[in-house]
């Protein structure tokens, strides 16, 4: 019961998926989390790490060999990956997309700061750097894996949490997983909600 979400920054994806370990029980695994503490441990910002990591791409390749394995070794467990591209590594998952208006992205993100790397001065400021990184991973994981993670048709369901509650967005995800594993070629294209 393998689930994988990504999407836009700031969209929630951190924050659905804590409802979805607090109330059904799933343990996640977040590659932002792995990223964000490997940056603090050089001492960089997590944009000046996604800059280094186009010069490395062995850095990605780290992360997406351990996603793989996971997804293989725990197939049958309630595990959601939060990654950019565990919907492309992680074997048989239900396939969630959070996208999000940018400046309501910068809102949330101003008011739920993750540390000295990703502090900004204001919504303008934390606006522009989300869209920047959003830029560079999305040119690099082009690059890298010949894939776009915000073409819609790399997945079985795309929410729009812009104006929806948390709990909206959960309760999207639980119902659809459902039908999806009642009929999973009914998601072969995406659900848009």
């Amino acid at each position: 019961m393998l689930m994988s979400i990504t999407g836009r920054l700031g969209s929630g994806k951190s924050t659905v998926c804590n409802i979805l370990k607090e109330r059904y029980g799933f343990e996640i695994y977040s590659t932002g989390a792995v990223q964000r503490e490997y940056a603090r441990g050089l001492g960089i910002s997590t944009l000046e790490l996604n800059q280094r990591m186009e010069e490395h791409p062995n850095l990605d390749a780290e992360i997406d060999n351990m996603v793989t394995k996971i997804s293989l070794e725990r197939k049958d467990e309630k595990l959601i990956f939060d990654s950019r591209m565990a919907w492309h590594f992680a074997k048989d998952t239900f396939k969630i997309f959070l996208t999000i208006e940018p400046c309501e992205a910068a809102c949330r993100v101003m008011k739920n700061q993750r540390g000295d790397e990703e502090k900004y001065c204001c919504v303008d400021e934390a606006c522009e750097k989300l869209v920047e990184r959003s830029q560079i991973e999305r040119a690099r994981f082009k690059e890298i894996y010949g894939v776009d993670y915000y073409d819609y048709n790399n997945f079985n369901i795309v929410i729009d949490t812009t104006s929806k509650t948390p709990d909206e967005v959960v309760a999207l995800i639980v119902e659809n997983h459902s039908k999806y594993l009642e009929n999973p070629e009914e998601y072969n294209t995406p659900h848009v909600f």
